[in-house]
């Protein structure tokens, strides 16, 4: 295999710019295609990580399966070209995850997917048939703390990418998540964090990871002040080099993702609905599939979030002729980068024929 190279794993300005087109429509004012629209299918998880991003999510909301598959006839109407099925919970266990995979399918998407692989091998129904469906399958490594192991034969005999991502956060210490906390927005249905990372867990992992030459992107908490965000990234690096050295050579196949982090923003604009929306479990669309990662969205989405812009049945009006921008002064950006590039595509400049 080629060296990995990180950024194929994850979304960041270099995969941005191979949509140099769709760029160039949004810069000429036409109504936007967005790239992908990342779908959270279902709310109930067979997890309770201690750093859980939607740790506030209503655990028993899922999308009908006949809204899907219209929010999907929709978005390959104006132009989508790829769907990720990720979290509010854990994607496979949305009863009907099969027909709506195929269903996506069959409309001719890309498909992804984030699952924390917990019954991959052991549903008959989410079997190599409904695999090998997917472009790509991206596993959370939680089961190194949470006592399971991934079954990898599901993947045999596809062209599907399995890469795998470990989300570090050992501070429980100090974490205020509601999985640890018990401080939960409402408490039906919640339960608390068993399980905790420690440092073993992170080496184990990287152990089998490289055996098993599954590239690995390894995130961090962000939901903290940045600070404390730019020390455990730190302590990440020094923790690879560490490994590195008592092994005696370097990574091949895991890549801590600090290349996607900026710290501070330009400005508060914001254009990811144009890019990669978000269809969450509560049927609306959502300008941003990672807002929750910002402090003071409190580990959600929540109905009277200033970041929903329509419903499913909205979606293609919505489109039409979308506001280009808006406005989000989150804490924390996952896409500040991605944000910025845009916003210097669209600011009007003179003289163009020079560069």
């Amino acid at each position: 295999m080629k060296e990995v190279q990180g950024r194929s794993y994850t979304s960041n300005i270099s995969k941005l710019l191979k949509h140099l087109n769709k760029l160039e429509i949004m810069q000429n004012g036409e109504p936007p295609q967005p790239i992908m629209v990342h779908v959270s299918l279902i709310n109930a998880c067979n997890l309770t990580c201690s750093f859980c991003c939607f740790a506030n999510r209503d655990l028993t909301e899922r999308l009908p399966t006949e809204k899907v598959k219209q929010a999907l006839d929709s978005f390959r109407k104006i132009g989508v070209t790829g769907i990720e099925f990720t979290g509010g919970g854990e994607p496979t266990l949305h009863p009907d995850f099969c027909e709506i995979i195929k269903h996506a399918y069959d409309l001719g998407f890309a498909i992804g997917m984030n699952t924390n692989g917990k019954i991959l091998g052991k549903n008959k129904k989410i079997n190599k048939d409904i695999m090998k469906l997917f472009s790509w399958v991206r596993l959370g490594m939680y089961g190194f703390y949470e006592g399971y192991e991934y079954d990898l034969s599901v993947f045999e005999g596809s062209d599907t990418t399995v890469s795998a991502c470990y989300v570090w956060d050992e501070a429980v210490e100090t974490s205020d998540n509601p999985n640890i906390t018990g401080n939960w927005s409402d408490q039906n249905k919640k339960r608390l964090s068993k399980n905790f990372q420690k440092q073993e867990n992170f080496l184990n992992m990287l152990e089998w990871v490289e055996k098993n030459e599954i590239p690995t992107r390894i995130a961090f908490n962000a939901i903290k002040d940045v600070k404390e965000t730019e020390k455990d990234i730190e302590h990440i690096r020094n923790v690879l080099a560490e490994y590195e050295e008592k092994r005696g050579e370097p990574l091949k196949y895991s890549f801590l993702s600090d290349f996607n982090f900026k710290g501070s923003r330009k400005n508060d604009h914001c254009y990811i609905h144009m890019v990669k929306p978000m269809l969450f479990t509560d049927g609306y669309i959502y300008a941003c599939p990672s807002a929750e990662l910002s402090l003071e969205n409190n580990y959600n989405y929540v109905p009277e979030s200033q970041f929903m812009v329509c419903d499913i049945d909205g979606i293609e009006e919505f489109y039409s002729n979308p506001p280009s921008l808006r406005h989000h002064a989150c804490h924390y950006c996952k896409y500040a980068m991605q944000n910025e590039l845009i916003d210097e595509l669209l600011t009007e400049t003179e003289h163009n024929e020079f560069a």
